[in-house]
């Protein structure tokens, strides 16, 4: 798409965004600013410290390797070739939003996100199905590619390695990198190592990694001798009744404090926090997400009041599609560690012929108009 039409495209889009403005009721008004609250927060854990820790690791690294450290020497022949830092965890642990808040908040990436600002550092969501050149192209897109093919895969990551020193790019994140785990050859898995071992020996401009997924992505590199020791691995533990509850019912405070007119004392039992954990699958960012959709619930149906367990069912049932059957319901089964939630909350992953890939995804969310 040119320049010209790019301008073109982007002001009828601001033109009727305006319009969704000007028609709101008063009232769809204040939802949104209260829910813009909401699902803007952030909620900071534990793992954002350990996190923080390891990108500092990661940054080290690079001013020694390239010989910047100020009281350094720089020894000959030193820069042996960037660092890795895998971010695991199921899906809905946190760790995509921790990373984005990580990245946001540090002086160092300074820029990032922001159309315009140049920033040392690349974040890019792996392609699913996934292939090296699907990976390789839409790197290249980030980094201001427009060619109207894509780039053959045998030439795509040449040209990735020679944008990405043009941009000034030194540290090149991937999310949902397990994707890779989508290929069944074993030798296409040596290929994707080799690819991004290449870019973080490159002498000329190495390039440092951050990769987030599940946890299968821990395996990376790990059976290379010669780059597990420049692998680290941060896991993003599952919850647990016993630890988290408290931290549970607290998040959910935290988030309700936010919206004036919704309360949440009703919902302060160890009882109701062993639910959410369980409909949650233990996992903290599903926790987030299910208390920032009941608190919409809650202001879009009825204007605020307390947070009650029928606003978290209905958000379930949309969520899962388990409208009918109250006992596969757990904010309403009494049996409710039997509910198989894990099942319902996560769908298989299909190649381009159908059939199930071995990955799964979330289903979507969707709470607008639930209850009826």
């Amino acid at each position: 798409m040119s320049m010209t039409n790019t301008k073109i495209v982007g002001g009828r889009s601001a033109e009727f965004l305006n319009r969704i403005v000007s028609n709101q009721s008063d009232k769809r008004r204040a939802v949104n600013e209260a829910l813009g609250r909401v699902l803007s927060a952030y909620l900071p854990t534990a793992y954002d410290d350990q996190l923080m820790e390891q990108i500092d690791w990661l940054l080290d690294s690079m001013l020694l390797e390239l010989g910047e450290q100020p009281g350094v020497a720089a020894a000959e022949g030193m820069v042996r070739g960037g660092r890795a830092l895998v971010v695991t965890g199921e899906a809905g642990a946190g760790k995509s939003r921790a990373l984005a808040h990580a990245f946001a908040s540090r002086s160092e990436f300074e820029g990032f996100g922001k159309p315009g600002e140049w920033c040392p550092l690349l974040s890019v969501v792996a392609p699913s199905p996934f292939t090296l050149g699907a990976l390789g192209n839409e790197i290249a897109r980030k980094l201001g590619y427009h060619g109207r093919r894509e780039i053959q895969h045998s030439k795509v990551w040449p040209v990735v390695r020679e944008l990405m020193a043009e941009c000034g790019i030194r540290i090149l994140h991937i999310d949902e990198a397990q994707h890779g785990d989508e290929i069944q050859s074993d030798s296409m898995t040596q290929e994707v190592e080799n690819t991004f071992k290449r870019m973080m020996q490159e002498a000329d401009w190495p390039i440092w990694l951050i990769l987030s997924g599940l946890p299968e992505l821990s395996r990376f590199c790990q059976a290379d001798a010669s780059m597990k020791r420049r692998v680290r691995v941060l896991p993003f533990e599952a919850l647990t009744f016993d630890d988290h509850a408290g931290a549970v019912r607290q998040t959910m405070r935290d988030l309700v404090a936010l919206c004036p007119s919704v309360g949440c004392a009703q919902l302060q039992s160890e009882e109701f926090a062993h639910r959410l954990l369980h409909a949650a699958t233990y996992q903290f960012g599903i926790v987030v997400e299910y208390v920032q959709d009941a608190i919409a619930e809650c202001l879009t149906v009825e204007s605020g009041g307390e947070l009650g367990l029928g606003h978290f069912a209905d958000v379930y049932a949309i969520r899962t599609g388990m409208r009918n059957d109250d006992n596969l319901n757990p904010f309403l089964a009494n049996d409710w560690t039997a509910v198989p939630v894990e099942s319902a909350l996560y769908e298989d992953v299909l190649d381009d012929t159908g059939k199930p890939t071995g990955a799964r995804k979330p289903k979507g969310r969707n709470t607008k108009g639930m209850r009826k």
